[in-house]
């Protein structure tokens, strides 16, 4: 028998850099995005897991994470 999701947590940081990084595909970065989700199964067990983005999208990827 699977264990069943219990609960899933999403976040959204984000993380200013102290100088802004520029490349060409993608232009100026001031800051960079993390996105966590926790999920804790019905028997306890937790885990988290992330990804990040160069400072767009993050929020995206949260509303996909939630609306999976």
């Amino acid at each position: 028998m699977a264990d069943k999701i219990y609960g899933i947590v999403i976040n959204l940081f984000r993380v200013p850099l102290e100088e802004a990084l520029y490349d060409a595909k993608h232009g100026s970065h001031t800051h960079f995005e993390i996105i966590t989700a926790s999920v804790t199964l019905d028997d306890g067990s937790e885990g988290t897991g992330y990804t990040y983005t160069g400072g767009r999208g993050g929020r995206s990827i949260g509303s996909m994470l939630i609306h999976r």
